[in-house]
């Protein structure tokens, strides 16, 4: 099996509030928010890698996947515009070699037309 065909999808929604941009990582439920909306974006993308990376680097699988609540997929799932980006993996971990921490993360973008930055 190639390397570089193994990848983990996660699926995240980023809309605007009043004051901010608020990300949210569906199948992990992790959000973070910031006043730009690249910044949410790279913050959340940042957050699933090292949850990824901890989990795979320490055995701690079964508690990796916790689910968004069903407001925010129904949310996700009316999105018109979805943009799909590959990551490459940067793993921290120092741990034995024989560990497996999967190379890529892809990510599925929604921004809902009416959240939508400038």
């Amino acid at each position: 099996m190639k390397l570089n065909k193994i990848a983990m999808t996660f699926n995240i929604l980023i809309k605007k509030t009043d004051e901010e941009y608020v990300a949210h990582c569906l199948e992990l439920d992790i959000v973070t928010t910031s006043k730009d909306f690249n910044q949410a974006r790279q913050d959340i993308f940042d957050l699933i890698q090292a949850q990824v990376d901890y989990a795979f680097s320490n055995d701690n699988l079964n508690y990796l996947f916790r689910p968004a609540p069903a407001e925010v997929w129904q949310e996700f799932y009316s999105c018109k515009t979805i943009e799909e980006r590959k990551i490459k993996l940067k793993s921290t971990f120092r741990g034995p070699p024989t560990r497996f921490v999967p190379p890529w993360i892809i990510t599925r973008t929604c921004n809902p037309p009416r959240f939508c930055h400038a």
